[in-house]
């Protein structure tokens, strides 16, 4: 039962105070997800709050360098997209940074200056496994599209990490890149450095 102004409540007042936060959307331990927690200062992952830092640090300057890139601002198409391998040297599990690549997408897509330069794309065994799926009980066979290879990019991500004094502090050198498909000339490079003590 809620508590209300206009009816005294049954309960202690900690339970009506919990249920206040609870309506109010406060309570379910949620945290700041920029934020150091204790349990961030004792792991031996990379810092998590550093890693949504990195993710947006990336997703700004790519949004604001997109359209100056030569080979993308002087296309005649929209270039793709795609979000390729990581590169995971360190302790921290690989799907931290799988979390913030998917992220860093997601912030791409909201900016109008990125998405008239170019189109984000799913990987392609992933699209043919998915249309292989939808048409099980028949239907046209083949593969989903395939783009030119000179208009196709991806976004990589490799991680790599340092550590002293029995992993006591550890330092961390995290770069997004993004790469010609066919070139392999990298027109994009953002990098991070951390270092943690624990």
């Amino acid at each position: 039962m809620a508590c209300f102004k206009t009816r005294p409540c049954s309960r202690s007042a900690w339970a009506c105070e919990s249920t206040r936060r609870r309506q109010t959307g406060d309570s379910g331990g949620r945290i700041n997800p920029y934020a150091t927690t204790p349990a961030d200062r004792s792991s031996s992952a990379a810092n998590a709050a550093s890693l949504w830092e990195f993710s947006d640090q990336v997703a700004d300057a790519l949004a604001a360098r997109i359209a100056a890139i030569p080979e993308i601002r002087d296309s005649v198409h929209k270039v793709v997209i795609e979000l390729g391998d990581i590169e995971n040297m360190t302790n921290t599990p690989r799907q931290d940074y799988e979390l913030i690549q998917r992220r860093l997408r997601g912030r791409l897509l909201t900016s109008d200056t990125v998405t008239a330069k170019a189109r984000f794309v799913e990987g392609a065994r992933t699209m043919d496994r998915e249309k292989e799926r939808v048409q099980a009980g028949g239907g046209a066979g083949g593969m989903t599209d395939r783009y030119d290879e000179r208009l196709t990019y991806v976004l990589r991500g490799s991680f790599y990490e340092s550590t002293r004094g029995g992993g006591q502090v550890s330092r961390y050198y995290f770069e997004f890149n993004l790469v010609n498909l066919q070139s392999r000339d990298i027109v994009f490079n953002e990098s991070f450095d951390l270092a943690q003590q624990r």
